[in-house]
């Protein structure tokens, strides 16, 4: 996804004649009804004519990673839309009806040279209603973009929920001698490359806009971590001193970046404003302290210490000397707080191999996401709405990305066939 477009993609209007939105759909209901919809090709006016199938196929796919509708074949499509149906023609409700379609997306484009609108309408097939519509301006480019906005839109309709189509997640992998930081949209496309440099590049984490990634890189030799703005290339140190080092995470506001230091073999806890000035220590004392997430309020940190004898989690408010062990056992790291701040995801090791888990801050009620008895699951990162986590997959001769529900019933791979992937960050929505 072209980050540079971003900021030049504007939602126009709501078309006033929109209903209400109707909830279809319990997105908590487990195997509830899946609901037939139909993208029907875009009607395009101007600009470039494969555009007319690679928008459906894009809030196809998104929609259809969602498990909560089912999606009507394009060849069984009754109608032909036209330039009609977007000035007064109505749909003819009953042949979609026909092919089984209970909701309905049309879409339009048109305008000149690098800048087109995009229209989209979603309707209520059963009913002939109008739920929702939208016109977007942009350039061709940011066809995909739009399209994930409007898959937004439709999920928001459904559900009351907020969709993440358009997010992105940043993740580190072998390249030759080195390792760099690499980008990727969560529905496993637009993969690219955000470092360059042959070196180890650790470690990414997204500020809360999402328009800075900060990572541990060893490029000059020694561990330093940077902040790097994703529209401009613009890149920074943040923090040189001290021996091995890793960011950990943004405050939710975005003034604090929170990281672990380690001098001497210890390892402590500080946070520093992303402007600069001096650094803070946050959690330290004999043992190693590393891997910081912080609270959606922005009062506690997550984080990992040896202090008990094996790496587990531990909470603390910040300021606050108490702090409270959440996990039970074994070998606990990667804590990942919850948007919503109920839910903290850490790996600990099951069986031998490395698992996934989910507990409430205060330690109770802890919860398996996923165990593989021949593989490991690691590095877990909440999606921006909370109901999804992006993990590292790895087994014998193998690494990848996946996606799962929280509750553990919906599974997908993100992204595969590079080598040694690990610490997914997903984005915020932008």
């Amino acid at each position: 996804m072209g980050r540079a477009f971003t900021a030049a993609l504007l939602a126009l209007a709501l078309l006033p004649s929109a209903a209400a939105a109707v909830l279809y759909i319990d997105i908590n209901a487990p195997g509830g009804k899946r609901l037939p919809l139909a993208v029907g090709k875009f009607v395009v006016v101007a600009g470039p004519p494969t555009l007319s199938r690679e928008m459906p196929k894009v809030l196809e796919s998104d929609l259809a990673l969602t498990d909560l509708f089912e999606l009507v074949p394009g060849e069984s499509h009754l109608e032909a839309v036209g330039p009609a149906h977007f000035s007064g023609k109505p749909l003819d409700f009953g042949s979609w009806k026909t092919i089984g379609a209970e909701a309905v997306v049309i879409g339009k484009v048109e305008g000149r040279g690098d800048q087109l609108t995009y229209e989209m309408r979603l309707y209520d097939a059963t009913q002939g209603t109008l739920l929702a519509g939208k016109r977007y301006s942009g350039s061709p480019r940011q066809a995909a973009e739009v399209a994930h906005r409007f898959a937004n839109e439709i999920l928001y309709v459904f559900t009351g929920a907020r969709g993440v189509f358009g997010t992105e997640i940043a993740f580190s992998a072998r390249n030759g001698r080195g390792k760099e930081i690499y980008v990727v949209g969560m529905d496993g496309k637009e993969l690219r490359k955000v470092t360059d440099n042959r070196s180890y590049n650790l470690f990414p984490r997204w500020s809360p806009n999402g328009r800075w990634l900060s990572f541990t890189s060893f490029r000059t030799g020694v561990p330093v971590i940077y902040l790097r703005n994703l529209d401009t290339g613009a890149e920074r140190e943040v923090v040189r001193a001290g021996d091995a080092k890793s960011p950990g995470a943004f405050s939710p506001d975005g003034e604090w970046l929170y990281y672990s230091v380690s001098r001497g073999g210890n390892s402590d806890i500080h946070r520093v404003r992303v402007t600069g000035g001096a650094a803070e220590t946050v959690a330290g004392g004999w043992g190693i302290e590393v891997s910081p997430t912080v609270s959606p309020d922005g009062r506690r940190i997550a984080f990992v210490s040896d202090r008990g004898g094996s790496p587990q989690i531990y909470v603390k408010t910040v300021g606050s000397a108490e702090e409270t062990r959440i996990s039970k056992g074994g070998y606990a790291t990667s804590p990942a707080w919850s948007p919503a701040g109920d839910r903290i995801a850490y790996t600990a090791r099951a069986g031998g191999r490395f698992a996934l888990f989910t507990s409430a801050p205060d330690g109770s009620d802890t919860r398996t996401v996923v165990s593989e008895p021949d593989a490991d699951c690691e590095d877990p990162s909440f999606s921006p709405d909370g109901r999804y986590l992006v993990y590292s997959h790895r087994k014998k001769g193998y690494s990848g990305l996946k996606i799962i529900s929280l509750d553990g019933r919906r599974e997908r791979t993100l992204v595969s066939g590079l080598g040694d992937m690990g610490s997914p960050a997903w984005s915020s929505m932008r």
